[in-house]
């Protein structure tokens, strides 16, 4: 078989084909013998009707496109082969005229995968923050600790004010008929939180333990159940109990309560110590980050838009998956977003095809550089994996190696290499400082470890995107 190839337009080839006679009255004798073999017709056992009548039967014309859909994968994909050309789109096919018992000529138009036009990835100049923590950050981290020892007092003495807890029976009805599933018995609820009908919260503030009210209220016109939305009902409520919630002191007593420190002061230290732990987690994610974006920034490359459609395909189902472990539907999910999956996927272009175009600069710096990763490499990766999973390591690299995930794991650290090579070379300059309110946010938990920092810890973002965990692949 003799493949022509020839460059069409962007990202695309076009390869002439043309197969031997030999090969072509081969085939298709294939596809009749697979044909005879199917045929029925009456007076014959199955597979032993003549050859001639079969042909007769079924029509030359019929047999011919049975014979070029059975033998046109087989010679496309050995003309990808010939060729050594890399498809990334279905095939764009002219048949031309098909001759069984001659030689065969047709083309096919392809997508290719491209080769970026590097720029300069080392030596670049990536902004780098100053790690910095706020006594008002500190603040932040208590006050949530204090809200976490926080307790409900009842009151006494009082009606209902913002900020109570309330517990309460209420009823609903509407032009005296009871509405279905608008009854509760001792049900807890804070005024002033808006969890409730508009107008509810407000009616039974004011109220004192023990008293009973009826008010109407109107149903949002946005309310879950159609059938009540913007209909007027009438509630009655009896308050049972009102509780406030109080929050401890911070002085040395809440601290030994709370912690494992006997001071305030020296709560205070170890939330300021974990907060900068997690600031400087987060500078050095934000400068690797920056610093692959700068690289691939300044390579050229144009993504194929087959390329593009199949990765924001990937990135649907990533999204399926994430909404299920949630615990919800996909068409749940869509019907809040008001979206078809079609539209969504549409949306996800943008992204997809920035990844692939990280993932086709980061390949093409493995390349530039000769990076490789020896077996002895791939081994240690599974032995790291293995502990984190509780496993056998030894029988880990046995089932990874059967299975042929080796390979995978190997691109996945091949792109780790070439990420550490570009940040390794890049050149922190100080980074322009957020805004005083922005800094003032609180960056951890006060008796957690930092997400930051265990996320820094990882590869950096552009090789888990492309790779994911080599735990989850190697289990």
């Amino acid at each position: 078989m003799k493949t022509e190839v020839k460059p069409g337009a962007e990202n695309e080839v076009v390869l002439s084909v043309e197969v031997p006679e030999d090969d072509v009255k081969r085939l298709y004798e294939r596809t009749v013998a697979r044909l005879r073999g199917e045929l029925q017709i009456p007076g014959f056992r199955k597979g032993r009707v003549p050859r001639e009548l079969a042909i007769r039967h079924l029509g030359e014309d019929y047999i011919k496109g049975e014979a070029l859909n059975d033998a046109l994968p087989e010679w496309y994909e050995k003309a990808l082969d010939e060729s050594a050309v890399e498809a990334v789109s279905m095939p764009d096919l002219d048949l031309g005229d098909y001759d069984p018992a001659g030689p065969y000529t047709f083309q096919v138009t392809v997508q290719v995968r491209p080769t970026p036009v590097l720029g300069q990835y080392k030596g670049l100049e990536v902004p780098k923050r100053t790690p910095q923590v706020t006594e008002g950050q500190v603040d932040a981290q208590l006050a949530m600790l204090q809200e976490r020892f926080a307790t409900l007092q009842p009151v006494e003495g009082r009606a209902v004010a913002q900020g109570d807890f309330v517990l309460m029976d209420f009823e609903a009805s509407r032009d005296g008929d009871p509405i279905e599933g608008a009854q509760a018995t001792d049900y807890m609820a804070q005024i002033g939180r808006g969890q409730l009908i508009p107008g509810f919260e407000a009616a039974v503030e004011g109220m004192a333990a023990g008293e009973e009210k009826v008010f109407d209220v109107t149903f949002p016109d946005d309310y879950q159940a159609e059938e009540l939305r913007g209909q007027q009902a009438t509630f009655k409520v009896k308050v049972k109990e009102i509780k406030e919630k109080v929050v401890p002191e911070l002085d040395d007593e809440f601290a030994a309560d709370a912690s494992e420190f006997e001071t305030l002061a020296e709560l205070r230290d170890d939330i300021r110590r974990r907060l900068m732990t997690a600031a400087e987690a987060a500078a050095d994610y934000d400068f690797r980050a920056a610093a692959v974006a700068a690289a691939v920034d300044n390579a050229t490359v144009t993504v194929p838009p087959a390329m593009i459609e199949r990765e924001a395909h990937n990135l649907y189902h990533e999204l399926e998956e994430s909404v299920g472990e949630r615990g919800l539907t996909m068409e749940t999910y869509l019907a809040v977003l008001e979206k078809t999956a079609e539209e969504v996927e549409r949306e996800l272009a943008p992204r997809a095809e920035a990844r692939v175009k990280r993932r086709l600069v980061l390949d093409a710096i493995v390349a530039a550089e000769g990076l490789e990763v020896t077996d002895d490499e791939v081994r240690a990766r599974i032995m790291e994996d293995a502990e984190v999973l509780g496993r056998d390591g030894n029988q880990l690299v046995l089932e990874v190696y059967k299975s042929g995930r080796q390979d995978l794991l190997r691109d996945e650290l091949l792109m780790a290499k070439a990420v550490s090579l570009i940040v390794d070379n890049a050149v922190a300059v100080p980074a322009e400082e957020p805004a005083a309110e922005e800094s003032e946010e609180p960056q951890a938990e006060a008796e957690a470890g930092a997400p930051e920092a265990q996320e820094a810890e990882a590869e950096a973002p552009e090789a888990q995107a492309e790779a994911g965990s080599a735990a989850e692949r190697t289990s």
